[in-house]
């Protein structure tokens, strides 16, 4: 969201012209009195459907059967903890949607959640864009942003009389949207401190993520190289050898050879090098056999199979340019032990990259965070830039600067 200050009652207003003007002939929505990321949801829901109306609802048994499913289920705890109480006082209601849009739990006064089961806002019920248009979780889950929809802001008429207010939960090791959070009600859903609110209340639930937890399958095809307890491909750890090879297949698709891979793990290669490094791959082979048809061929060296690592997710973030996506995934830890010339090669470029985008475009709380990571004094100072004259923030920046230099 902007840094100013929205004016509220008129954006409604502006909305509900909207609404009349979509309905007279001619009138297109790029045109509509619009603020312009409410304007970019209205195109996906339209283009998506023509047909908006009270959104289905799963029934009794097919909810409880995806929420045990979900690893939502493992933070919904926090979210009751942080924000519900609170919110029950204020008339709001706590939503906790999954990525596809449905919400999981609602939560809030019994009154408030009466009502809003006559508009189909209610546990089970889809509020993805497709669905209902344009909603503050909707847009939260496709935008990966933090979102809030005013009154006729909302596509759906029998949502005009709610306000809302949502921010999206990313895994904190593959930063992939998972769900989002959401504060609806009345004005009190998008006051100034709803957004940053419900930004902390993730950021606690994120950590929860981070904890051992029993039921979660992880994706078998995902190497996990940011974990404080090493490498792991799925849910099994892999040593440190093993998780460099695969990086390195991972990034190089055509394959590699022998020699290509001796030249990429070792950084001083004997003539005992090649006969390791088949050792290695023999290894490997084993540890990847199993009923997934995760096969690693040779001449060259090459994986039959679609795996993703955090450095390739990563770097497809950077190239989408959503620094939102991977400030999360990127850690000084990534591959840390590693010595390998190609890992290190990899890792600086990463880094470099990361870190030319926010300073070209991040936010004050982005460099912040970077510049702590790598203890980078031009990002630190970029922050001191961007953050407010006021911000209790500065002085600690600055002292920061000062020990790092010093």
């Amino acid at each position: 969201m902007s840094g100013f200050a929205i004016d509220w009652p008129g954006a409604s207003r502006r909305a509900q012209h909207a609404h009349e003007l979509l309905g007279s002939s001619g009138a297109g929505v790029t045109d509509l009195p619009l603020r312009n990321d409410v304007r970019e949801s209205w195109k996906r829901s339209l283009q998506n459907s023509a047909d908006l109306r009270v959104p289905s609802v799963l029934s009794d048994d097919h909810l409880r059967l995806a929420r045990e499913r979900s690893e939502l289920q493992r933070i919904w705890p926090v979210f009751e903890k942080l924000l519900v109480p609170a919110a029950a006082d204020a008339n709001l209601l706590v939503a906790l949607a999954d990525a596809g849009g449905t919400l999981l739990w609602v939560a809030g006064g019994n009154g408030a959640m009466s009502q809003a089961e006559h508009v189909g806002f209610m546990a089970g019920a889809d509020w993805a864009e497709k669905s209902v248009g344009t909603s503050a979780p909707g847009m939260a889950l496709a935008t990966g942003t933090g979102s809030q929809v005013s009154g006729a802001e909302h596509l759906y008429e029998q949502a005009h009389r709610y306000s809302c207010s949502a921010v999206p939960i990313r895994d904190p090791r593959t930063g992939q949207v998972i769900g989002a959070i959401d504060l609806t009600g009345g004005s009190e859903a998008i006051a100034t401190h709803s957004l940053p609110l419900l930004q902390a209340a993730v950021m606690a639930a994120e950590t929860q993520l981070l904890l051992p937890g029993a039921g979660v399958v992880a994706d078998p095809d995902y190497l996990d190289l940011g974990r404080s307890d090493g490498a792991h491909l799925g849910s099994a750890p892999i040593s440190l050898r093993h998780a460099e090879i695969l990086t390195l297949l991972a990034h190089y698709r055509e394959g590699l050879s022998t020699a290509q891979l001796v030249e990429e793990l070792f950084e001083r290669p004997d003539a005992a090098a090649e006969g390791t490094v088949r050792a290695e791959i023999v290894r490997l082979r084993k540890v990847l056999a199993g009923p997934g048809g995760r096969a690693l061929t040779s001449r060259p060296y090459r994986l039959q199979w679609d795996l993703h690592t955090t450095l390739g997710r990563l770097w497809h973030a950077l190239e989408q340019g959503d620094l939102d996506t991977a400030l999360p995934l990127y850690s000084p830890g990534l591959l840390a032990r590693s010595q390998a010339p190609g890992i290190v090669a990899l890792l600086c470029r990463t880094e470099a990259a990361l870190r030319e985008m926010v300073l070209d475009r991040g936010t004050a709380h982005q460099l912040l965070n970077l510049g702590r990571q790598l203890a980078d004094p031009g990002l630190l100072r970029a922050a001191l830039r961007e953050l407010p004259a006021q911000s209790p923030a500065r002085s600690l920046v600055v002292a920061e600067v000062q020990a790092i230099e010093n």
